[in-house]
């Protein structure tokens, strides 16, 4: 029986992991946007972003000092968790809503929201760590460029684990390549330091948890 079109919702429902990532995202680049176009009469408001950086984005520095001293203060560690939810500016942001909208969907719905939500913190930590061992000193990891990729990595290893047909795999992987090629490619003519290194790590991850943590995990542990 077909559902009749009056009673269909004209927008695409969204697991709830992913209108949690979507909404922080973009509540926090709508705080920083106003703060910077003087929507907002706060004092120093006009300086968010750039304290946002400091607070949150990952330093080679920082995380060296960390590893030196074998200390963790939580406030720092949080920032591997909480970089992804602070832009450079509109457009940067906007597209990583778009992108975690599409790809978060088939996700979410794959793994459910808490497993999406655990895959995406580690897979972007991770990104944040491998940026700080080899990102060169004054330079910072901000953005959600790590959590898009960590999605991406993950939709592929689901759909490489579940697919039958050899055609669904090649388009997964070809999904994955197009964005890495495309990433890869902008470090080599733009620069932007070691960014990219995030991005694929989280990629790889992203795949790897994804298909780890698919349903079915304990009776798949019990055949091995």
């Amino acid at each position: 029986m077909t559902q009749d079109p009056r009673d269909m919702s004209p927008f695409n429902p969204l697991p709830c992991a992913v209108w949690v990532l979507v909404l922080a995202i973009a509540g926090v680049e709508l705080v920083l946007w106003a703060g910077a176009h003087g929507l907002v009469n706060w004092t120093g408001s006009a300086e968010w972003r750039a304290q946002a950086l400091v607070a949150f984005g990952i330093s080679p520095e920082l995380q060296g000092w960390m590893l030196e001293s074998r200390q963790a203060p939580p406030e720092h560690l949080l920032r591997y968790l909480g970089y992804g939810f602070v832009h450079l500016g509109p457009l940067q942001a906007g597209l990583v809503v778009v992108i975690t909208a599409a790809l978060g969907k088939y996700c979410a719905e794959a793994l459910g929201s808490w497993r999406v939500l655990l895959v995406l913190a580690l897979a972007q930590a991770m990104g944040g760590f491998a940026f700080g061992l080899i990102a060169q000193p004054g330079t910072w990891l901000i953005g959600g460029y790590p959590l898009i990729f960590a999605l991406a990595g993950c939709y592929a290893g689901l759909v490489w684990a579940s697919a039958d047909a050899r055609g669904a795999r090649i388009k997964a992987l070809a999904l994955v390549g197009v964005l890495l090629s495309g990433r890869l490619a902008l470090a080599a003519f733009l620069g932007g330091g070691a960014d990219w290194v995030a991005d694929l790590v989280a990629c790889v991850a992203g795949c790897a948890l994804g298909h780890m943590l698919r349903p079915g995990l304990v009776a798949r542990l019990r055949r091995v």
